[in-house]
């Protein structure tokens, strides 16, 4: 009997023992099974990113095309307008020529109105002698006791004047003047009239030249749509290549303790924070150690790049003399996101400039926080690689106007 009742206790002890050790494989057979589905979905959904991106590829070679038909148009209307130009200037300078003529002959209209007005003004002085002369001859005829011929030519200088050829001449010279100011009434009309010509060809030619800088911003906009759309395929190709490398490394040396996603053009390294920490902890274990050097090894690998690190946490506060350290879990997602991007720097010798480090706390769960599970893969860190940033201009591409 003595020798029955401790063999029944180790016994009862060993069937405990499997019972319990039966549930903790079950739990980590129930995680596996998780993990793979959500991987699963990861791989479908990065294919489903790609088939986006290749959508937008053909897209943007849509547009490319139509940018091309649009830039051939204008290079011909440009090139009708060209010619017109030259046409224009050509006219310009012939009518040019015309002004120039037509303002000599203004001059010598003018300058024969002032001959004319002077002659008129002598002649009329001459007449003002003459009759002067006449009105003297017949005061004197007056007086004159025996009737005889009289001249009716008065001495003006050696010739006499001739009244009635002097009238028609003063009728003449009245009659030409008038001729010569209508001549010059027309010559202001038809300088005007040219005036407003070479206005309009000004405005023309204004417009050519608006015409040439708007075609000007229309190939700039075409070889920035021809730039982004080599960039976006080679980023395509890139993050592609870049996924299914990473994701092969790390599952083959770490297996699911870090998953590797793809969100548009960015990377993102999920590591769980029970890999990386301890509960309540900021320091590294030695797999966090581990699986930190071997990721600092692949980013030191890869150009243009620039990274951010995330803390997150779950839902949970911060208690107890935790919180002398870390009052809320903002303090702890932050110093557990710069304790990641620390030891990147000063083990890789990557440039800091490259780095940035934030936390969010549980503001940004990827699962609900509804279960132990769910908190699990909430308490995490990850790693965000972008592409290398580049300063666009905001310039509008111009539309070249009918």
């Amino acid at each position: 009997m003595n020798f029955l009742k401790p063999m029944c206790v180790m016994f009862i002890g060993t069937l405990f023992l499997g019972c319990v050790s039966q549930q903790a494989h079950d739990r980590t057979i129930d995680a596996l099974e998780m993990t793979s589905r959500h991987s699963a979905q990861e791989v479908e959904r990065l294919q489903q990113l790609v088939e986006q991106e290749q959508i937008e590829i053909s897209q943007l070679k849509k547009q490319k095309h139509g940018f091309e038909e649009i830039v051939s148009t204008h290079e011909m209307k440009v090139s009708e307008l060209q010619e017109e130009k030259q046409a224009f200037e050509e006219t310009l300078r012939t009518k040019g020529a015309i002004v120039a003529q037509l303002q000599e002959a203004n001059k010598e209209l003018e300058a024969i109105a002032d001959v004319q007005e002077q002659i008129k003004t002598q002649q009329l002085e001459a007449l003002k002698i003459e009759l002067d002369a006449l009105y003297a001859q017949v005061d004197g005829l007056g007086h004159m006791s025996v009737v005889g011929p009289v001249s009716m030519g008065i001495p003006f200088g050696r010739e006499p004047v001739d009244f009635d050829d002097f009238t028609k001449a003063f009728q003449d010279v009245r009659s030409s003047l008038a001729s010569q100011m209508r001549d010059f009434s027309e010559l202001r009309a038809q300088n005007g009239q040219l005036e407003k010509e070479i206005s309009q060809l000004e405005v023309r030619l204004q417009h050519v030249e608006r015409l040439k800088q708007e075609l000007a911003h229309v190939r700039a906009a075409r070889e920035v749509q021809e730039t982004k759309l080599a960039r976006v395929k080679h980023e395509v190709q890139a993050v592609s290549k870049e996924i299914d490398r990473m994701t092969q490394a790390l599952e083959e040396k770490f297996g699911k303790s870090l998953v590797v996603t793809q969100h548009h053009d960015r990377l993102v390294l999920t590591m769980l924070g029970h890999v990386l920490f301890e509960s309540g902890d900021a320091q590294l274990t030695p797999l966090g150690l581990d699986i930190m050097k071997y990721v600092g090894e692949v980013l030191a690998a890869l150009p243009d790049k620039n990274i951010q690190v995330e803390g997150h946490t779950d839902d949970n506060p911060i208690y107890g003399r935790l919180q002398q350290q870390y009052p809320t879990n903002w303090e702890l997602s932050t110093s557990r996101a710069t304790t990641v991007l620390r030891y990147l720097i000063e083990q890789t010798g990557m440039n800091p400039k490259d780095f940035a480090a934030i936390g969010y706390a549980d503001t940004r769960p990827a699962v609900a926080n509804d279960s132990d599970e769910g908190r699990a893969q909430n308490r995490r860190v990850e790693i965000v690689l972008y592409p290398e940033r580049v300063t666009q201009d905001n310039d509008v591409v111009a539309t070249l106007t009918r």
